[in-house]
């Protein structure tokens, strides 16, 4: 009965640490992406109402270039949304290395 117990001993240990660098990891590509993300729309924006501003673009060109600007960040939300959810999966298929429960 030990080695059952040390089997299952070490296999949540390696499944634990397995989960916590998964999340860490995670974490830290989520927040590199955004932060850069949300610095290139914030400059965007800038430039558009520079130019705006400055008589180089429409009411309906500037308009319709910050609505662009709210679909990019609608479909980078999806991308991260769509990676976390990947990263879970791995997460969860290293928890449970032997295929999914009956």
């Amino acid at each position: 009965m030990a080695n059952i117990q040390d089997f299952l001993d070490t296999l949540l240990e390696e499944g634990t640490e397995f989960a916590r660098q998964e999340l860490e990891d995670l974490i830290q590509e989520a927040t590199d992406d955004s932060k850069l993300f949300i610095k290139h729309m914030g400059e965007l924006a800038t430039e558009f109402l520079k130019m705006r501003a400055s008589g180089e673009l429409t009411n309906d060109e500037f308009r319709e270039l910050m609505e662009d600007l709210v679909d990019l960040e609608k479909m980078q939300f999806h991308k991260l949304s769509a990676e976390a959810k990947i990263r879970a999966q791995k997460i969860a298929n290293g928890l449970c290395p032997f295929g999914k429960p009956a």
